[in-house]
């Protein structure tokens, strides 16, 4: 959900951040919690509860805001800021092109949560601890800097993770291994945090429930960061040529459903082309198959149940896999066709053959 624009950034939430905005507005507001000492009503106890929650998640879209505006400044388009369960995340697009630029965008995050920190605990220094501003300020500032301190783990991806690797990336010259490397430290750090949690939690602590569910998040987490990188060092300097697979053998607009159909399975793919004159006029899928009523009236040709090509989202030939890569993503399809000057078929990106590739880029081929 969309909820803000800051900075040409937009801003979302994600449904999974209700969940823990009501959790922390709660522990801020019952009696056992960090507002406690003070003397306050009911209502006065949960509107202090509702405002501090605020502050705090205003303090972790700062702690994202400087992640996007300095990857911003280098050059990196910035799409979003998502606020979710775990915090916030930035969706920064393209690549580092230099060790020192992903270190400095990792760093300045926890950064800035520390100079928050130090801003509301000066903040609480005048105001008084045991005030109502205080107490509030004081927590906020011990809660960025919490935030500061747990993001500067050498997790990947957590920001400290992502400085470990910015320094390995610098040192070994080999971006790819230095991933690798963060990964498995990340994933050490995370099963560490996992068997902490459980154990606390079965020795009687509740909390220890949500530091093991965090610690798993870091370890799927630092397996989709591993994905990327492997992926995106994979289409490097490639086109789209160089990752399309074959197509299968073309059917005319004017062949029945049935020949299709039969055709299409047997080639094992996805979807088929279809194509007059050698000239590609549209694509036929397994949904559009599908979508094909039995009623026993007369079956429909090829033309009449292909999704023409106007309507579909191609490429040419000496695109760059990785614009390939996203303009798959964008089309919602399994296959883009890769198309020349002169409208001919020339093969298709595949998510298969995009695993195919990396299969043989890791064995050496």
């Amino acid at each position: 959900m969309r909820v803000a624009r800051l900075f040409g950034i937009d801003i979302y939430i994600d449904v999974s951040w209700l969940f823990v905005f009501v959790l922390v507005a709660w522990s801020l507001s019952v009696n056992l919690g960090p507002m406690s000492a003070l003397s306050l009503s009911p209502v006065q106890r949960v509107i202090l509860g509702v405002v501090t929650a605020l502050l705090f998640f205003a303090s972790v879209l700062v702690h994202e805001l400087a992640h996007s505006l300095v990857a911003r400044r280098r050059g990196l388009p910035v799409s979003r800021i998502t606020l979710f369960i775990f915090g916030g995340v930035s969706s920064i697009s393209g690549e580092f092109d230099s060790a020192q630029g992903e270190g400095l965008v990792a760093f300045v995050g926890p950064l800035a949560s520390g100079v928050l920190a130090v801003l509301f605990y000066a903040i609480a220094e005048v105001a008084g601890f045991r005030t109502v501003v205080g107490t509030a300020a004081g927590y906020l500032g011990f809660a960025n800097a919490l935030l500061a301190v747990f993001n500067l783990l050498p997790a990947y991806p957590l920001d400290g993770g992502k400085v470990l690797h910015s320094i390995l990336w610098r040192r070994t010259g080999d971006q790819l291994r230095a991933t690798r490397i963060a990964v498995a430290i990340g994933r050490a750090i995370a099963i560490l945090m996992i068997v902490f949690g459980v154990g606390t939690f079965i020795y009687g602590s509740i909390g220890g429930l949500w530091f093991a569910f965090i610690g798993w998040f870091l370890y799927q987490a630092g397996g989709a960061e591993a994905f990327q990188t492997e992926l995106m060092s994979t289409l490097r300097g490639r086109s789209a040529m160089d990752i399309a697979t074959a197509a299968p053998a073309p059917v005319s607009p004017n062949d029945g459903v049935d020949a299709v159909m039969e055709t299409l399975l047997h080639s094992g793919q996805r979807a088929i082309p279809v194509e007059q004159d050698s000239h590609l006029v549209g694509l036929i899928t397994l949904s559009d198959l599908a979508r094909i009523r039995g009623d026993g009236g007369a079956r429909p040709l090829a033309g009449a149940v292909m999704t023409p090509l106007a309507q579909l989202r191609t490429i040419s030939p000496q695109a760059s896999s990785v614009d390939a890569l996203k303009a798959l993503g964008e089309s919602g399809y399994h296959q883009l066709p890769v198309i020349d000057g002169d409208g001919k078929l020339l093969g298709f990106v595949t998510r298969e053959g995009l695993m195919r590739r990396m299969a043989l880029n890791k064995a050496g081929a």
